[in-house]
């Protein structure tokens, strides 16, 4: 049937037992179809390239007027003569939405961003657990476009209010930013929603924490007290094990109790950070030349460097090695075999015994760093012991060592 369509003609149209299509005569493909259940819909038919016939629903009869309706239809037969499959493009394009609608943070990171992290990422781990921890566990409902500029800008205010520094606030943002660009490059979202939010100004050089002289003495004790406490413990569980006839557990007979206090000891004297003790091989060290090897893949400036034991460094590592006979990992989790993710736990335990205040285990290589420039040692040498990029990020512990300064100063009267 074809007939000029106009909103008096579909007043006066009966409802039809089956679909009736009218064809306009003044838009070309332009129809409606009048259905039984009274729905009178605007379609667009018409042949693509192939020459395949399709039709492009425009929309219902109440809701657009025959003009808005045939306008559209006008405009699709622009695009259909240009070559485009309109059909086609607008199923693609639902699709892309229904699949941005369902793409959660949580389900991206889980399914695509995490297995591709742990894979590529020679810090994969460590990005995994910023995102995981920081984000992911709270917002893993939320879709990809709805982690926002003020999204984060309102969790950056509260960590800040709750003491979080700049430097820590900047790597989780970092890292979700991370995130979002690959998201962006793998064609789920257009566009990255935090490409505007910049990183807060940090301190270049902040005064770090470290150990004096009387902490660390309270440190060592500590670490000798948790081991007295682990002996006892064992010794009381076996005695409660023999009253009920059960075979007791072996006690500690060898110099360590667990890792913790051989690790400890190793980061004061060594300053390495905590990821490069977790990934310390048994071919890295190497006892006769009292030397240990950082391999590039492990290290954070992807550089190599060797880092030489003093006596109780070496004696250390040897009665550990010795003790627990390692296949590979020096310092493997007792709980897995496998390398470590966290020491949290074990940390905080010390930390309460120690009661050393606001001290974190890194601040055990900060410790190390201080140490070598209050006793003289030049900044180039312990940036390399460190493994800085650049002597810049050295400067930190410059403050510690203003005898030095002095003297410079003191050649002017010369």
């Amino acid at each position: 049937m074809r007939e000029k369509i106009t909103d008096t003609l579909l007043k006066t149209l009966k409802t039809p037992s089956k679909d009736v299509q009218i064809y306009d005569t003044v838009e070309t493909g332009f129809c409606v179809i009048s259905r039984p259940s009274g729905i009178k819909s605007f379609c667009v038919r018409y042949r693509n390239q192939s020459g395949q016939k399709r039709t492009f629903t425009i929309g219902s009869w109440g809701k657009l007027t025959v003009k808005q309706a045939r306008d559209v239809a006008g405009k699709l037969n622009g695009q259909i003569a240009n070559g485009i499959d309109v059909q086609t493009e607008k199923k693609s394009k639902r699709v892309a939405a229904d699949r941005e609608q369902k793409q959660t943070l949580g389900i991206f990171f889980e399914t695509e961003y995490k297995p591709y992290l742990l894979a590529n990422m020679k810090r994969g781990k460590e990005r995994v657990y910023l995102l995981e921890h920081y984000f992911v566990d709270d917002w893993g409902t939320k879709s990809l476009y709805e982690v926002n500029n003020w999204l984060v800008s309102n969790w950056r205010r509260k960590k800040l209010q709750g003491g979080m520094s700049h430097s820590g606030i900047n790597r989780p943002v970092s890292a979700l930013k991370a995130m979002l660009n690959r998201a962006v490059e793998w064609d789920l979202i257009e566009g990255n929603p935090l490409s505007s939010v910049k990183p807060l100004k940090e301190d270049n050089n902040p005064i770090v924490r470290h150990l004096d002289a009387a902490e660390e003495k309270v440190l060592r004790r500590a670490l000798d007290r948790r081991q007295e406490q682990q002996k006892a413990e064992r010794h009381r569980y076996n005695s409660w094990l023999a009253s009920r006839g059960k075979e007791r557990l072996a006690m500690y007979s060898d110099e360590f109790t667990d890792y913790l206090k051989p690790l400890v000891l190793v980061a004061l004297n060594t300053g390495l950070r905590r990821g490069e003790l977790f990934d310390l091989e048994l071919r890295d060290v190497d006892l006769k030349k009292a030397e240990i090897r950082i391999r590039a893949e492990v290290s954070k400036s992807s550089n190599s460097r060797r880092i030489p034991m003093n006596t109780e460094c070496a004696e250390t590592l040897k009665g550990w090695i010795e003790q627990t006979k390692p296949s590979a990992l020096v310092f493997p989790s007792p709980v897995t075999g496998r390398r470590f993710d966290n020491i949290a736990t074990a940390w905080s335990g010390l930390m309460k015994l120690s009661k050393v205040q606001d001290f974190r285990f890194h601040d055990l290589r900060h410790t190390f760093a201080s140490k070598l420039v209050m006793r003289g040692v030049d900044l180039y040498t312990v940036k390399d012991l460190l493994g800085h990029a650049s002597v810049e990020t050295t400067q930190r512990y410059a403050h510690l060592a203003p005898e030095h300064k002095a003297k410079a100063v003191e050649l002017l009267n010369e």
